[in-house]
């Protein structure tokens, strides 16, 4: 995020009473924000090319944002912080972005108190998951038992400190930071050990870092 007093947002959202509505919110806080607005995918894009926003609130609706070209053009601004509001019930659609810099995920049944928190911890660099999102994550942590096709050992010390600090919820330059490595060679690293363990998602690999011992849950 950038060290200018001025903090830019944008608000990615179909429907512009929403945009209203995290506006308002938005202007309860006492920081200075520079505003960009988007409808829709073909908005989206350029504004995260020529606004390169410190965050962007996301109301994720497949029908009118593209997931992978949103990721595409995600991925070349790495400073941009997520906060993901979606509509949707299924884990496949809430989850879909873990992968991209996101640190906050709600729903629009999210209390006002909820988004408050979700801005004021994605401003300090904090991750925060609404209840919702929560139950998701041990939901799956209870029903999804991971069988990897390679034991740990088939992972490089590296590749296992990798694996444990994004069970811990770090983005890749956090976990750049870290060790001492850059972004591009964290992302390496990561593409790697999905391809390695044959997983698809953050979610299967914190499954299977709880499954092999990698990390534990807090007790």
């Amino acid at each position: 995020m950038n060290n200018t007093v001025t903090t830019r947002i944008i608000l990615a959202d179909a429907q512009p009473v929403y945009r209203e509505g995290i506006k308002s919110l938005l202007a309860d806080h006492q920081n200075n924000y520079q505003i960009k607005e988007a409808g829709n995918g073909d908005e989206l894009q350029p504004a995260l090319l020529t606004f390169q926003p410190d965050i962007l609130v996301l109301d994720y609706d497949p029908g009118h944002f593209d997931a992978d070209k949103l990721l595409q053009a995600l991925s070349v601004i790495p400073e941009c912080r997520v906060i993901l509001i979606s509509s949707q019930q299924k884990k496949v659609d809430i989850f879909r972005f873990l992968d991209s810099n996101v640190y906050c995920i709600l729903t629009k049944e999210c209390r006002k108190r909820d988004v408050h928190q979700a801005i004021n911890s994605t401003l300090r660099g904090e991750k925060f998951f609404c209840s919702f999102a929560l139950d998701l994550l041990l939901e799956d942590r209870k029903k999804i038992t991971v069988v990897p096709r390679f034991p740990p050992e088939g992972l490089s010390i590296r590749e296992i400190e990798i694996v444990r600090q994004i069970a811990a919820g770090k983005s890749n330059k956090e976990i750049a930071g870290t060790m001492h490595l850059s972004q591009h060679t964290i992302h390496t690293h990561r593409r790697n050990i999905m391809r390695k363990l044959q997983l698809h998602s953050a979610v299967e690999l914190c499954n299977y870092a709880l499954e092999a011992g990698i990390v534990k849950l807090a007790t």
